[in-house]
């Protein structure tokens, strides 16, 4: 099984932005020492966070050699800003960007953008066409509902072929689905019980068993909660006030749309623990762990950090994550 360090999730409005990026970098070179695969960030457009094409660009010299990985919104871009800006970010990597395309669901992101919630669908799959083209052909022209591009030059080309490796971020079965079909492989949400994983993965391996041949082998990675601690009571209380403000605050913001109904946030705290966090003492991280690598998760990409909690302690729980469990399965 493979490790990633998720960089993002926002801070609070009163942190320190500067102290907030030198929290991220000191966490891509923890992961370039201790051996994580991939660093990974969102688009968390109007979260306080940072831009996740120019983080992943400026962590890239902490952590050559690292794949980066990024969910990418992509209703919300034009085709060929996205085109440029992602092709760049391969070339920077080495050929080792992961793009996590996804269809966005908070209204406040698509009101500030302009950008008709109901018309999400159509635009996130003309903007994969057109990206495609543009990274493949030399001259593009191109008559959608959405873009109109009219014999333009192609776009500068990633080092991947014919495009950067993509994950379907996806919630619903229909999502997990249309991941086997379209993609390399599916990134399971944050937000997502073990349960549900433990319906959805048989379907994503169903359908990419029936693809055969002419399908692609897939792929399962699953972002996470985690925290590692003497002992889960210790953990707990490391990360609750934190946490607890961060889950109601993504409730309030209707984090629960769109999801299973196992898997809504607008829970309790101890609730809110099931089946998403990795947490406690190394030996029960393991115990958890296990729980994954049974549903056929190959790689699990981990958030340790929550709006308003110390960088140095969420490296201290990373450190130890790679020194305690991470040997059990690398």
């Amino acid at each position: 099984m493979r490790f990633g360090i998720n960089l993002g999730g926002g801070d609070r409005r009163d942190q320190s932005r500067e102290e907030g990026l030198a929290a991220r970098l000191a966490k891509a070179r923890l992961a370039k020492e201790m051996g994580y695969h991939s660093l990974w960030t969102g688009a968390g457009y109007l979260n306080n966070d940072f831009h996740a094409m120019m983080l992943l660009a400026r962590v890239a010299a902490e952590a050559p050699g690292l794949e980066l990985g990024m969910v990418a919104l992509l209703p919300l871009y034009h085709p060929v800003e996205a085109a440029e800006q992602i092709s760049t970010l391969d070339v920077i990597s080495g050929g080792r960007f992961v793009l996590a395309p996804a269809l966005g669901w908070r209204d406040f992101q698509f009101k500030a953008f302009e950008v008709p919630k109901n018309e999400r669908l159509s635009r996130f799959r003309e903007v994969r066409e057109v990206m495609e083209k543009l990274w493949n052909q030399d001259r593009v022209t191109h008559r959608g509902r959405h873009f109109h591009l009219d014999d333009v030059p192609g776009a500068g080309a990633p080092v991947q072929k014919p495009h950067p490796k993509v994950y379907l971020a996806a919630n619903l079965e229909r999502g997990v689905l249309r991941a086997a079909k379209e993609a390399d492989g599916w990134l399971v949400s944050s937000r997502s019980t073990l349960t549900t994983i433990g319906v959805q993965a048989p379907l994503y391996r169903e359908a990419i068993k029936e693809a055969g041949e002419s399908g692609k082998p897939g792929y399962i990675a699953a972002w996470r909660e985690v925290f590692v601690a003497d002992s889960r009571q210790q953990a707990i209380d490391i990360v609750r006030p934190q946490v607890e403000w961060l889950y109601k605050d993504r409730a309030a913001l209707g984090h629960s749309q769109e999801l299973p109904e196992a898997d809504r946030i607008d829970v309790p705290f101890e609730q809110v623990l099931e089946g998403r966090f990795i947490i406690g003492s190394p030996e029960e991280c393991i115990e958890e762990v296990h729980k994954y690598q049974e549903q056929g998760v190959e790689e699990l990409i981990l958030r340790s950090q929550w709006p308003g909690m110390e960088g140095d302690v969420t490296t201290k729980s990373l450190r130890l994550f790679a020194e305690k469990v991470m040997p059990h399965f690398v």
